[in-house]
């Protein structure tokens, strides 16, 4: 457990911490999206994630949430709650965009929860209104003067994943890939027919000229299990569907957790940057981490650098001159706190450590 602050040690760290984050790459602009949904227009809660000095236009990736269990839960989501994931992104270098559906945060409403009861468990309806919705806001993003509008992917978490699965199939202009994580529709009240239902939704979608996705789901996932996954995935891929499962072990402290978790995301990035690869879309260059090795002379040890640049921020690794040794800490709260532990944790193996990046950016010359 950490120890008690003074006031005063308190005040200098948030102000360093506020420092370290002005002095990343990166820009973010929160704000609202404004969208026409069918015949009528709504104003969408938003985050921008971008990095600041790229020229040009940007791919872009958007993300959106997943549905709490309580109204006020809904009402209590905000877009700053994916900047981390956003984050991720940006860094390799895509204009994120993080997007709140209508009712939940601060976005017009209501929700709509058309369909999707335990009376009529039929998840299409649903399905097909929270793609709609994410349709138009891609319309408007596409707009942006910084976005290219024919290299888009979207990732969602839970109900979001499952929405952008449904986007995948209206197949809207630009978009090359979905990112599922943890995905699907839990029906509380009767989880078997929901479970049956989900399955269900997924082999009746048309999957035509279908659009490659990921999905990423752990062991120990409370609302879908591997079983339930797997009848999932043979469903979409009897479609014809072009599905790769990352299957992660359990997690803790919640498997369904998984798109915040900084242990689970220290992995599926990992695999998103496969995937990207594969699709022929942006993604962290490996000459980046090559390079890197070979500028503070530890030779031999590409394959540990390559897994810091696709580590989950907020990040830092040290390194000492002398003992030839280094470490790294990844998915802190701030930066700020990565510098402090890598150090650290490097310190307790030679006396010269010093921080040399701060998430991707070089910071000090070896």
């Amino acid at each position: 457990m950490a120890l008690p602050r003074t006031l005063l040690a308190l005040a200098i760290g948030l102000c360093l911490t506020a420092a370290a984050r002005a002095q990343e790459p990166l820009r973010e602009e929160p704000g609202f999206l404004r969208v026409q949904i069918g015949d009528r227009a709504a104003r969408l809660e938003t985050l921008i994630v971008r990095p600041d000095a790229a020229a040009g236009r940007l791919p872009l990736a958007l993300i959106t949430h997943g549905k709490a269990p309580s109204n006020t839960r809904m009402g209590d989501l905000r877009a700053a709650n994916y900047a981390p994931i956003a984050r991720d992104l940006a860094r390799r270098g895509w204009l994120a965009a993080v997007v709140v559906r209508r009712g939940f945060g601060q976005s017009d409403g209501p929700f709509s929860a058309e369909g999707a009861g335990c009376s009529l468990p039929d998840m299409s309806q649903r399905f097909e209104n929270d793609a709609k919705e994410l349709e138009a806001a891609l319309k408007a993003l596409t707009e942006r003067p910084d976005v290219a509008p024919d290299r888009i992917i979207a990732l969602g978490e839970s109900a979001g994943g499952a929405a952008v699965m449904a986007l995948a199939q209206r197949r809207p202009p630009g978009l090359k890939a979905v990112v599922n994580v943890a995905g699907g529709l839990d029906l509380s009240d009767c989880v078997e027919k929901g479970r049956d239902a989900l399955v269900a939704t997924i082999r009746h979608w048309p999957w035509k000229d279908t659009l490659p996705q990921l999905w990423v789901y752990a062991g120990n996932d409370d609302l879908f299990p591997p079983s339930l996954v797997d009848g999932m995935r043979a469903a979409a891929l009897d479609r014809g569907g072009d599905v790769r499962l990352i299957a992660l072990p359990d997690v803790s402290p919640r498997g369904h957790a998984i798109l915040q978790n900084g242990r689970a995301r220290f992995v599926w990035l990992r695999e998103m940057d496969t995937s990207l690869r594969a699709w022929k879309l942006p993604t962290l260059s490996p000459e980046q981490p090559r390079a890197a090795f070979k500028r503070f002379g530890l030779e031999g040890r590409a394959s540990v650098f390559e897994n810091y640049f696709s580590a989950p921020g907020e990040k830092a690794m040290a390194v000492s001159s002398t003992g030839k040794s280094f470490t790294y800490r990844y998915g802190e709260k701030d930066l700020e706190a990565a510098r402090r532990i890598t150090l650290s944790d490097c310190g307790k193996k030679a006396e010269d450590c010093r921080v040399v990046f701060e998430n991707n950016r070089a910071v000090e010359a070896p």
